[in-house]
């Protein structure tokens, strides 16, 4: 399994990050978001959703758990936020058929709560708060275009 490490000392370089996955990732691709509350998971993804050339203002789902959004060259970016959801079969479902989709690189937020990976090629990002000014992203990849976009970054 390859690793990379990223520190982040503004949200300027969180969105240097995010650019870069995104320039880096094809569809279908799993993105896990782990780790500390403030840990800069949905900032990733505004980034990720940006370098994709999304131009819809991207928010958090934690009430609505899903939202979809569309690239202009027809990339889905499915963001899933699973903070307040124990057990839901339903919500599962929709994640299911978001992997399931060959055009969606699908972000999922507090992927803890998502134990049933059904994606061959995931990319996990934990997010740690170190400060207030500082946020610690360490990638692991699983599959092989998963284990490319990490050998990319590391370059």
């Amino acid at each position: 399994m390859q690793n990379f490490n990223f520190i982040s000392k503004s949200l300027d370089r969180t969105s240097d990050l995010g650019l870069r996955l995104a320039k880096l990732s094809r569809p279908p691709l799993l993105i896990e978001l782990v780790g500390d509350l403030g840990g800069g998971k949905t900032a990733l993804v505004k980034a990720i959703a940006k370098g994709l050339g999304i131009t819809q203002t991207v928010t958090s789902p934690s009430y609505n758990i899903h939202r979809s959004y569309s690239s202009p060259e027809g990339t889905k970016l499915e963001h899933f936020d699973l903070y307040r959801l124990n057990d839901d079969e339903i919500v599962f479902n929709e994640l299911a058929e978001a992997l399931a989709d060959e055009k969606a690189i699908v972000c999922v937020e507090w992927a803890q709560h998502f134990t049933d990976h059904s994606s061959d090629s995931r990319l996990t990002i934990e997010c740690h708060y170190d400060s207030p000014d500082t946020r610690r992203y360490e990638l692991s990849a699983t599959g092989k275009a998963a284990q490319t976009i990490i050998s990319e970054l590391k370059r």
